[in-house]
């Protein structure tokens, strides 16, 4: 489900920008969405900052397929 927009933050590039808010999984976490500027998926909402290693288990997932 989308939620709106939300500010993510590249962990391998620092780049903040703003993104679809989708819900991942049925949860509170919202999808990872890719970079702007490197690619890379290892994203997560400024709000969710605090739940750093939770988003390292679903970037784990997504990398797998």
């Amino acid at each position: 489900m989308t939620r709106g927009t939300t500010l993510f933050i590249c962990t391998k590039c620092k780049k903040v920008f703003l993104a679809p808010d989708i819900e991942y999984g049925a949860m509170v976490y919202s999808r990872p969405m890719p970079c702007k500027r490197c690619g890379s998926i290892r994203t997560l909402p400024v709000v969710h900052l605090p739940y750093y290693s939770m988003y390292k288990s679903i970037w784990k997932s997504m990398e797998k397929g």
